[in-house]
């Protein structure tokens, strides 16, 4: 299994500076080497330059212009077609954590499993599992992002377009997914995303620079009273944000 970022800065459309952006990839790398991960399976995927701890960033060209968020199935993609993802990957956002040291390659249905929000059916596409062979499927969403500018420009992310696909009887939506919620817990009522889940929690997605963000997950502010931020992703954290480490 293969560990995947990928991030592509679009000038006019900024999302982190790059003082947020190279400091969580930096704590995502220290992270994933503390749990095991081999340098050869970290893939850091970028329209930039990029390397720390003697992994680079591969570079991207096919890039999505009209709605940032779209760039994660573009990149996954390009990278799949340029022979640098070849075995099944799990892809998360800079800020989403990988908070579990046996973190495993989920079994499912399809090519490509992510998780829901529980609350609504939507899914938070912020930690996806994608199997080797989902090359075709890749290709159909970002086909049909291209071929749709007007509606990546009217919605908010990528989460809407997967939905419309997903729930849309479209030719791939019954290669898409929905996995346990231990792979993906994030910020927005995570108290029922937590519930909804198998124990341990795999992944959670959250900003460690922004004090609140973090206290939902270290139990100082959700009504489970549950920390998931556990002794070796602390450490990652106080190293790579001085945010973090000033309030806690």
């Amino acid at each position: 299994m293969k560990n995947v970022i990928i991030y592509n800065k679009i000038t006019d459309k900024p999302r982190w500076s790059n003082e947020e952006l190279f400091n969580s990839f930096r704590a995502q790398i220290d992270n994933s080497l503390e749990r095991g991960w081999e340098k050869e399976d970290i893939i850091i995927g970028t329209n930039f330059d990029f390397e720390y701890r003697g992994i680079k960033n591969k570079l991207l060209t096919d890039i999505c212009k009209t709605n940032p968020f779209c760039n994660k199935f573009y990149g996954m993609l390009e990278l799949m077609n340029q022979g640098i993802l070849d075995d099944d990957f799990w892809f998360h956002d800079q800020d989403a954590w990988q908070l579990h040291d046996d973190l495993n390659f989920p079994e499912f249905v399809g090519e490509i499993g992510g998780c829901a929000y529980v609350f609504t059916s939507e899914w938070n596409t912020c930690s996806l599992f994608v199997k080797k062979t989902a090359v075709n499927i890749l290709e159909f969403i970002v086909k049909f992002m291209k071929m749709n500018p007007d509606y990546l420009e009217s919605v908010q992310s990528d989460e809407h377009v997967i939905s419309t696909l997903r729930h849309g009887k479209t030719e791939i939506d019954e290669y898409l997914s929905t996995i346990n919620n231990q792979y993906n817990v994030g910020r927005t009522k995570m108290e029922y995303r937590y519930n909804a889940a198998t124990k341990p929690i795999f992944v959670g997605g959250f900003v460690p620079s922004i004090p609140d963000s973090v206290r939902v997950f270290n139990g100082e502010d959700n009504k489970l009273g549950v920390n998931l931020i556990d002794n070796k992703l602390d450490i990652v954290f106080r190293e790579n944000f001085r945010e973090y480490g000033e309030v806690f």
